[in-house]
């Protein structure tokens, strides 16, 4: 229903040397898995000296640890004596490596983007998997610390993994193959085809090493060979792991709800009843809200409650199926009645799960965060039942639920959600009460177009006139801009854009190459992809503003589709909202990995000598934000 853009800002620190944790130590020196370590940090260290910190602010401390088990989390319980915090940690036998996030204010100390962590040890020696923990940290684990990503440390510690654990490579082997290709570009063929040629050396003797020889095929773009390696596999393992991925991979694309149904019937059997299949036993609510997704996306509601009962659907599962059906009903301004009931049903579940919560706390999340989920998903699941009220007339009932939604929950962080609490504030307050809390929703930079024409409504009914309503709204935005500006010009970036060649939805070949002396924004998305989708009405706001700009280009990069007809399916969506947009196909998802995008929405804004100044992940749900934040960048990048 919603997106929410969680951004965060590194702290600036001193030089430090590679690796150095000046301020932060632990005992013992060499920890084992199983051990107790003492770990001691130093805030005042680490706080840039231009930062005066709130007094109430506090600092926040969470302990991630990796292993054979998979992640957990845990908040730190911290003492702090003068400057410096300490705290203990019980790590399990089956954990290699433990990393740690410390933040005030959502701001993390990343440590000059080098974060804080331990390997753990077995015996004199590191235990096996620390150094892979350690890669998959810079890899991506690490951005829940304030840690960017570093492909050239990820690959240099995977490969000390394999140093001492040569096994550990034929396992990890596409992983580091492809990882190996994005930091050495040149090298990358020649070691794909080594690879291929110590696969073929060595023998392909059960599925697992076909599998990784189609892979090889497949990155080094030799489609024909990947494929007659996967049909020798078929044809040697005709009921192998191959059969398992091609089940569930018809299951997710069939579209007749009632063989959909059927599909996952016999999913379910064979994941009760056969060895093979029970790995998939953790992902069988996936597979279960997919066929209940289906029957919302197809408005067969009566067919959704079959399913549903069919399959005691409880708990905060059935509250977000009955909150996004709720939401896509609503948004048809039809049968409100039905959405009512599913939204009063999310409502209730969802807020009881917040306050008592029956559920087990998920091993990934630490306490703190798990709280902070259970109340997002409360405000929510309220902000939809406030927009049913609505347009059902039930002003007062409907603010009650919005007022805890956008501003006690969301404390005013959520564009869509104060743009509800701004539709029904108008409504059953006077605008000297509701203009004040508008007037720091766009102050704040948390705004939309509605809410802006809300205020408007009522600088008219008081000042009997429009007249200095802009001046009116350009001094309230002054403050959200100036800070939009300095967070831009800290985060411009300096890189050289990838070269690529696309065919777009009308069979014509467009190479980046042939753009250079224009500033291209590219935009990579899905079909699939909520915020992609959420973000498109901005988007063509874009598109318009810029469409006579002959020195600003706009190109939609369609990318990890999973359909069989690509072309049509993007062609037919893009038909259907009448959006006027230049898209290309990134089919093999080649283009993707070229720009290192982990995420959808990613936006690249590039200026005219093809260098990189801007990259926006994720989408805030303000189409204001989105277009005053690029066509801020879209400004800067034309001076560049």
């Amino acid at each position: 229903m919603h997106t929410r853009n969680i951004l965060t800002m590194a702290f600036l620190f001193c030089a430090l040397q590679t690796f150095a944790q000046n301020n932060f130590t632990y005992s013992p020196e060499k920890p084992h898995a199983g051990d107790v370590i003492t770990i001691n940090y130093s805030d005042s260290k680490t706080r840039p000296a231009a930062t005066s910190p709130n007094e109430k602010s506090s600092l926040t401390a969470i302990v991630y640890k990796l292993g054979s088990k998979g992640q957990t989390a845990d908040d730190l319980s911290l003492k702090k004596t003068g400057d410096t915090y300490t705290a203990t940690v019980k790590t399990d036998t089956s954990e290699n490596f433990v990393f740690f996030s410390f933040s005030v204010d959502k701001n993390f100390d990343n440590n000059s983007n080098n974060g804080y962590w331990i390997q753990l040890y077995d015996g004199g020696q590191l235990k096996k998997g620390a150094n892979l923990s350690l890669s998959h940290y810079y890899i991506g684990q690490g951005q829940k610390t304030g840690v960017e990503p570093n492909d050239d440390k990820a690959l240099n510690f995977m490969e000390d993994e394999f140093k001492r654990d040569p096994e550990a490579k034929k396992t990890n082997l596409i992983p580091y193959t492809r990882l190996y290709m994005q930091v050495n570009k040149e090298n990358g063929t020649e070691l794909i085809q080594k690879e291929i040629e110590s696969e073929l050396k060595t023998g392909l003797e059960d599925e697992n090493d076909y599998s990784t020889l189609q892979n090889l095929y497949a990155l080094a773009k030799l489609p024909e060979q990947s494929k007659w390696i996967s049909d020798l596999k078929k044809e040697k393992f005709p009921n192998g792991k191959w059969k398992i991925n091609e089940t569930i991979n018809d299951f997710l694309k069939e579209k007749d709800l009632a063989k959909k149904e059927a599909m996952y019937d016999d999913i379910s059997s064979k994941i009760k009843t056969n060895d093979d299949w029970k790995s998939l036993e953790p992902s069988m609510s996936y597979f279960q809200s997919a066929l209940i997704n289906a029957y919302y996306q197809n408005r067969d509601y009566k067919g959704m409650e079959a399913a549903i009962k069919k399959y005691d659907v409880k708990g905060s599962q059935l509250a977000s199926f009955y909150n996004n059906a709720a939401w896509e009903i609503q948004g048809t301004d039809k049968d409100l009645d039905q959405a009512e009931k599913m939204s009063a049903t999310a409502v209730d579940i969802s807020k009881r799960e917040w306050k008592n919560p029956t559920e087990k706390k998920p091993d990934y999340l630490p306490a703190s965060q798990w709280e902070k989920s259970r109340a997002s998903s409360y405000g929510m699941y309220a902000d939809t039942y406030a927009m049913i009220q609505y347009k059902l007339g039930n002003y007062k009932k409907g603010f009650t639920y919005t007022e805890e939604s956008a501003i006690k929950i969301a404390k005013g962080e959520s564009a869509d959600e104060n743009n509800t609490y701004a539709l029904l504030a108008e409504k059953v307050l006077s605008p000297k009460k509701y203009v004040p809390q508008l007037e720091k929703f766009v102050k704040d930079g948390k705004s939309t177009s509605e809410i802006k024409e809300i205020l408007k409504r009522a600088y008219v009914k008081k000042h009997k006139s429009d007249k200095g309503y802009d001046d009116y709204l350009v001094a309230l935005e002054k403050d959200s801009y100036m800070k939009m500006m300095a967070d831009l010009k800290k985060g411009m970036l300096d890189e050289s854009s990838p070269a690529f060649t696309l065919v777009d939805l009308k069979g014509n070949k467009i190479n980046i190459a042939d753009l250079k002396n224009k500033v291209v924004v590219v935009d990579f998305w899905a079909t699939w992809c909520g915020p992609c989708k959420a973000s498109f009405p901005g988007m063509q706001k874009m598109v318009t503003k810029y469409k006579d700009d002959p020195n600003v280009k706009f190109v939609f990069v369609d990318t990890w589709e999973t359909v069989d007809q690509k072309e049509k399916n993007a062609a037919d969506f893009i038909a259907s909202k009448k959006y006027d947009f230049h898209v290309l196909m990134d089919n093999d998802s080649k283009v993707v990995e070229q720009f290192k995008v982990s995420g959808i929405p990613t936006k690249f804004v590039i200026d005219k000598n093809g260098i990189i100044r801007f990259k926006a992940i994720g989408f805030s749900g303000s189409d204001d934000k989105l277009v005053s934040e690029l066509t801020a960048m879209i400004d800067m990048a034309k001076t560049m």
